[in-house]
């Protein structure tokens, strides 16, 4: 759990306010036009996930701020047009819980302390990414004070 981890997290952030992009059955070729045509319209996106490309489609997950969902649904909308295939699920009103530290890439069972302290606190986990230095969560607003309370338990927020 957390606390097995905690003197390693140097920081922790936290964004409200997130939507979830997901688009299925889309083509790999699909998957830079549309995080271009996202980039052109200046919509950030924070999480990325990709389901193992084989040679067919795959399916694309992305998160970015619930303010730039209409401009997205345009993208998507124009996107699913030329790819009649592609089915868009969207989930907005979630917040982004990340973790940061430098010996995260050293420290085995990251990733299975953070799923069991969610898990633990009743939380599910809808979308997780990680790097070398971070693990962030993407987790529905309902669960948001489930969440504070198990993040000031450990003393990562005030």
């Amino acid at each position: 759990m957390l606390k097995e981890i905690a003197h390693i997290i140097e920081n922790v952030k936290i964004s409200p306010n997130v939507t979830l992009v997901t688009l299925y059955n889309i083509a790999v070729t699909g998957r830079e036009k549309i995080l271009r045509k996202l980039a052109e319209k200046n919509i950030n996106i924070d999480l990325i996930s990709q389901s193992p490309c084989f040679g067919g489609d795959i399916t694309l997950s992305f998160s970015l701020l619930d303010i730039d969902l209409a401009k997205t649904l345009e993208i998507a909308a124009v996107f699913k047009t030329e790819y009649e295939k592609t089915e868009v699920n969207i989930l907005s009103n979630n917040l982004t819980i990340a973790f940061f530290g430098a010996e995260i890439i050293n420290t085995p069972g990251i990733a299975a302390s953070v799923f069991e302290e969610f898990s633990y606190h009743g939380i599910n986990i809808v979308l997780v990414t990680t790097s070398d230095s971070s693990v962030s969560c993407l987790i529905a607003k309902h669960d948001e004070v489930k969440a504070m309370k198990m993040l000031g338990d450990y003393g990562f927020i005030k």
